[in-house]
């Protein structure tokens, strides 16, 4: 553990240590108060010993056992469970907490302030079902307590409890959190997926309507829409949906491949696929389209159109995954393999003189050769080989 963090955090318990024993000696005798300040001092150098001989465990345990838990020390006390935590130590801190909230003279602060520690603890520890009550706790004490009502949707989240993490992030908008309308509609598309598994074509459509409603240009919405479109056989709507995001967001094109591909094969069009591709090409050249129409050139043996496009999309991209493509289709025709070679050992070249070799490890300046002395921050010995 940093050792900054440690003597602050000893600090905080010092402070807290010497409150308490103050707030406690002044109900007492002056000789009680001197046989307190004495133990404090005793137990305090002990502490001390055990911190100085590397032995934190036993000083944190020392601290935590000399700080009586009242009003003075509460806010100590969770700042030692959150060092717990941090640490992953999380059933010590589990412990620290559960005894602070088992002590009936908390005010309603001190309760909010413990019950948010312990809700983390159980959320370190993987106990959602507890953080999860503890979370619902915080919100019924306040229903405007963000952070928990953030923590809630987080937890339904990770559960895939899209229809409450609905209702927390309907809440959030409400109260004007400008990133929960985002959320809204993709929860609405994560419950049209639920129903979609299911095979509940008519709840997910209602579910992606009411996505669209909020954003009518998302993408995954309408992308699910016309999934729903599809396997009701609805082909002229599932066209003008495609139509409507190549439209929108030409540039997203390689995500429209896979229902593009569906809408036409079930047509039984693999020629009008083809032009389809072509055409989205020329339009984006963007090395997903040219593999769906290599892959669909291959599938139909239309070889010499796939040779000839291959040569063209070369010339176009230096992609590997082309690349890759064209030695895989080769090698079940060797004899072919000098079309292309000469493309190949020029983008490898390319590849290797682009090649980065060294970085450094302060600025992360990018260098093929090796510096002593980096070119951008200046510092002496500071580059890495990659």
């Amino acid at each position: 553990m940093d050792i900054e963090l440690l003597l602050l955090i000893i600090s905080a318990l010092l402070v807290g240590f010497i409150i308490g024993r103050f707030s406690y000696s002044n109900r007492h005798s002056k000789s009680q108060k001197l046989s307190n300040i004495n133990s404090c001092s005793d137990s305090y150098i002990q502490g001390l010993n055990y911190l100085l001989a590397n032995k934190s465990d036993k000083a944190i345990q020392l601290f935590v056992d000399l700080i009586k838990i009242d009003s003075d020390t509460i806010e100590t006390h969770l700042a030692l469970g959150n060092l717990f935590r941090t640490k992953g130590e999380v059933d010590r801190a589990i412990k620290i907490h559960q005894n602070l909230i088992a002590k009936p003279n908390l005010d309603k602060n001190q309760r909010v302030m413990t019950l948010t520690e312990l809700a983390e603890d159980y959320l370190k520890a993987g106990l959602l079902d507890r953080a999860e009550n503890l979370f619902k706790e915080l919100v019924q004490i306040n229903p405007r307590d963000v952070s928990a009502q953030r923590k809630l949707l987080e937890l339904f989240s990770i559960e895939k409890s899209w229809k409450e993490a609905l209702v927390v992030a309907q809440i959030l908008h409400k109260q004007g959190e400008p990133d929960c309308l985002l959320i809204v509609t993709h929860c609405y598309c994560e419950i049209a997926e639920q129903y979609l598994a299911q095979g509940n074509l008519r709840e997910a459509r209602e579910s992606l309507k009411k996505a669209i409603k909020i954003d009518v240009n998302c993408i995954r919405a309408t992308l699910l829409l016309i999934d729903v479109q599809l396997k009701n056989n609805e082909l002229s709507v599932a066209t003008r949906l495609l139509k409507q995001l190549l439209k929108s967001t030409p540039q997203m094109v390689g995500l429209f491949l896979k229902p593009a591909r569906e809408i036409y094969l079930k047509s039984g069009s693999v020629d009008q696929y083809q032009r389809f591709l072509i055409s989205q090409y020329e339009k984006t050249p963007v090395t997903r389209v040219a593999l769906e129409l290599l892959e669909s050139y291959q599938s139909s043996d239309n070889h010499e159109l796939l040779v000839s496009f291959l040569h063209q999309a070369m010339e176009k991209s230096s992609s590997l995954e082309l690349y890759d493509f064209a030695f895989k289709y080769f090698k079940t025709r060797p004899q072919k393999i000098n079309e292309v070679w000469t493309e190949l050992a020029s983008h490898f070249n390319e590849i290797n003189f682009k090649r980065v070799a060294y970085i450094c490890n302060v600025c992360g300046y990018e260098s093929q050769a090796m510096h002593w002395n980096c070119p951008s921050c200046k510092t002496w010995s500071s580059f890495k080989p990659l």
